[in-house]
């Protein structure tokens, strides 16, 4: 007699493979298991769902998976109205890891398509960086491609800033501001691929040399930092908003509250940078608003005017010796 030995192989599918992104929403009971709103991928690199509804006001959010274990956003519930009957369809752009939440998903609505805004929005007619203008700078994809684009004139000439926003809210970033420069005649094509979340400007404005920055700030006396301080901010130069450039203290032993670093920007950068600073070992970050400025390449070095943490000062201390207090320490201060 012979014996056949039958050899099973398991194979091993991620739960998300077998479950499958999806909407949910006030439209399905908010269940992440309902399969009739599934999302599938297409040929673009972006998963879609088209579905006929009723009238009326809904509300949704993604999920990466059948259950809600963590993997569902955006943070706030997505929403549209519908006046009357009509089909719905969602764009969404799953991340570097589908399945996974990390921060890098996109969603929107085909009854909220992108929109162009920044301060040239009162330029055609509307108010400048209003998310919600649905009439001058909405975005459209006739080719079917998942390119969204508006073109328009803009004038005056003159630089301006722009970023594109989804839903008609701030609920998702699709990056950093854009900058561009319009002469004023000439059509300004503004394309958002939803396959990368990329945003490109025919006019945009970049530099044509690279400039070694120079960023300098103090920690007042009332303010203490443990170990490293550290600038980041919105260019890669500057990790992205990411752990960011440790500083160096040009003068411990006279002003050793101050911290410098140079920074390199390559050429093709987007000229506009907004940054912040961390202390205790790069940890804590300032509370205030965000410091911004404009890469200057008339010159290949720039150096910034000197930062205060949290703008609790107006001045920062250079690295010149201290002048002994009373009369005598400033008469020996001018004979040195």
């Amino acid at each position: 007699m012979r014996l056949i030995a039958a050899i099973v192989i398991a194979l091993v599918i991620p739960a998300y493979v077998l479950a499958g992104p999806s909407i949910v929403g006030s439209m399905q009971g908010w269940d992440p298991a309902d399969p009739a709103y599934d999302l599938a991928i297409n040929g673009n690199g972006v998963y879609v769902l088209t579905t006929s509804l009723l009238a009326g006001f809904y509300e949704y959010k993604v999920t990466e998976t059948d259950a809600w274990d963590g993997n569902d956003w955006p943070g706030t519930n997505q929403s549209f109205t519908l006046a009357a009957d009509d089909d719905v369809t969602w764009f969404v752009n799953l991340g570097a890891t589908a399945g996974v939440k990390e921060g890098d998903e996109y969603v929107f609505h085909s009854m909220n398509p992108p929109i162009v805004v920044g301060d040239m929005q009162s330029e055609l007619g509307g108010s400048d960086w209003d998310p919600c203008d649905t009439v001058n700078s909405v975005m459209s994809d006739p080719d079917l491609d998942d390119v969204w684009e508006f073109t328009a004139v803009i004038a005056p000439e003159g630089d301006y800033q722009c970023k594109i926003a989804l839903n008609n809210n701030w609920d998702q970033s699709t990056g950093d501001n854009v900058s561009f420069h319009s002469d004023g005649v000439t059509p300004v094509t503004f394309t958002y691929d939803m396959s990368n979340n990329t945003t490109t400007i025919s006019s945009q404005v970049v530099t044509q040399q690279d400039v070694l920055v120079t960023f300098t700030m103090c920690l007042p006396d009332s303010v203490d930092s443990f170990f490293d301080v550290c600038v980041t901010g919105s260019h890669p130069s500057l990790t992205n908003w990411g752990f960011g450039i440790v500083m160096g203290q040009p003068c411990p032993d006279i002003q050793p509250k101050l911290w410098s670093v140079d920074v390199l920007f390559p050429a093709g950068s987007d000229p506009f940078v907004e940054y912040k600073y961390k202390k205790d070992d790069c940890q804590t970050w300032e509370s205030t608003w965000n410091h911004s400025f404009d890469i200057d390449d008339s010159a290949p070095t720039q150096v910034l005017a000197a930062d205060v943490w949290e703008y609790l000062g107006t001045e920062c201390p250079s690295c010149t010796s201290p002048v002994e207090d009373s009369s005598w320490g400033t008469i020996k201060s001018i004979y040195r």
